[in-house]
């Protein structure tokens, strides 16, 4: 994608997918001491993907 959306621009179903995996991300650092978890980022970055598409998609209706 492109540009990454605002943090604003998200749905709230987004925001708690984002919450969600950033937490499991923090658990698994502080027991575990876990520092590089490409999972983690993998599923943020799907998000903020599939985002990213619904953004477009909506800006190209709304023409």
């Amino acid at each position: 994608m492109a540009d990454r959306p605002a943090w604003s621009d998200l749905t709230r179903g987004e925001k708690l997918a984002v919450i969600r995996a950033e937490t499991t991300g923090v658990r698994r650092a502080v027991m575990a001491g876990m520092d590089h978890q490409p999972d983690i980022d993998r599923r943020v970055t799907a998000v903020y993907d599939k985002a990213a598409r619904r953004i477009a998609r909506d800006a190209k209706k709304s023409k």
